[in-house]
């Protein structure tokens, strides 16, 4: 007994130095970022969606709804994805839209000659470490050296595979301005971000700059970089309209009637840039399945579909290119138009029709 008990004590010890080591990783390693404090929060609570300390989606959900889908013995690629070298300029030019997908879902939008850069991600690996965690297997196919000066970066939340600590502290001295949902602000100044180059939004709010309009669009969704405080920060999309052009990006939500409010709301789109992977049927709430992402471009009327989040990281079950398959698929039974860029492919919106190459099947 006296030998059991001692092995007992051993162990509880060994739990409690692992939890204390947890909690103290969490709070002071840099790359997991700051916590919105009270007096943030006091200011949150003006609206009707932040409570008892946590913002809310605007339906009750479940984050877990059943059973997990079975594991794919395609989620990872045979081999490393090789990617396109993007062709994009230092600028575009006024009245064109030009865009590059970087993987998973970081992309670099050309809206007229201002560069905006959504959620990139650019490291190894999607983890709040550079040695491991969730891995790439396909390239990168650009550096922080190689992307041109960015006007906006937009971080739709702030999970590690759409906010990456590394990749803001390099580019930061690029960066012109940052638009953000409510608390990432308060992460990114915490990673030496001036507070005068961020703009946090609630969702409908818009700011304009240098003559292009962006509004901050409704999702459902989480967030949470520490497991222990979830939904201290908002997360949502972005509607951009430089009045030559409409560009939406949803962001990670789940399907529901925001498209056809955002319709209502903002009109129809030229160029929709979609999640369209790392679902589950166990996750309906917070992840669209591909044939969702086709009806949320048929909500808000969108002229092309561009699907994104999948091709990158692994963060679930299915194959890798089912994302794919399934909505273009779909598209085709509904009319949708779609376009499926290699990684790092240069598009120019006005011969988007011509990039519909059906790349991943030369891929195991």
């Amino acid at each position: 007994m006296k030998i059991l008990l001692k092995i007992i004590i051993v162990i509880l010890i060994i739990v409690i130095l692992i939890l204390v080591a947890t909690l103290l990783f969490l709070r002071f390693w840099p790359s997991v970022g700051a916590t919105p404090d009270k007096a943030h929060q006091r200011e949150y609570a003006k609206s009707d969606l932040f409570y008892d300390k946590q913002f809310h989606n605007e339906n009750e959900i479940q984050l877990m709804a059943g059973k997990q889908d079975e594991a794919s013995d395609r989620r990872f690629p045979s081999e490393m994805i090789k990617v396109e070298t993007p062709t994009f300029s230092e600028h575009g030019n006024k009245g064109e839209i030009t865009f590059t997908w970087l993987g998973h879902s970081s992309s670099l939008l050309q809206l007229g000659d201002k560069n905006v850069l959504i959620d990139p991600v650019l490291d190894k690996y999607s983890s709040p470490v550079t040695f491991t965690g969730v891995k790439r297997y396909s390239q990168c196919p650009v550096t922080v050296e190689t992307l041109p000066e960015i006007d906006v970066l937009f971080i739709s939340h702030d999970h590690y595979d759409h906010l990456e600590y590394q990749t803001i502290k390099g580019i930061d001295a690029k960066t012109g301005h940052y638009i953000v949902p409510l608390g990432v602000d308060v992460i990114l100044e915490s990673y030496g971000v001036a507070k005068e180059k961020i703009t946090a939004l609630n969702w409908w709010e818009d700011v304009t700059i240098d003559n292009v309009n962006y509004t901050l669009t409704p999702g459902q969704h989480f967030t949470g970089r520490d497991p222990f405080r979830r939904n201290r920060t908002l997360w949502g999309g972005l509607y951009m309209n430089d009045g030559s052009h409409k560009v939406y990006y949803t962001g990670d939500t789940g399907y529901y009637d925001v498209f056809e409010r955002v319709y209502e709301k903002l009109g129809s789109v030229d160029l929709m840039i979609a999640e369209n992977g790392q679902y589950d049927s166990a996750w309906p709430s917070v992840h669209m399945l591909p044939e969702q992402t086709v009806q949320a471009a048929r909500d808000v009327h969108a002229d092309w579909l561009v699907p994104v989040h999948w091709g990158t990281f692994c963060l679930c079950n299915h194959s890798w290119d089912e994302p794919v398959i399934r909505s273009t698929a779909e598209a085709k039974a509904q009319g949708q138009n779609i376009a499926t860029p290699r990684i790092g492919q240069t598009v120019n919106y006005n011969d988007i029709e011509s990039y519909n190459e059906r790349w991943w099947e030369s891929i195991d």
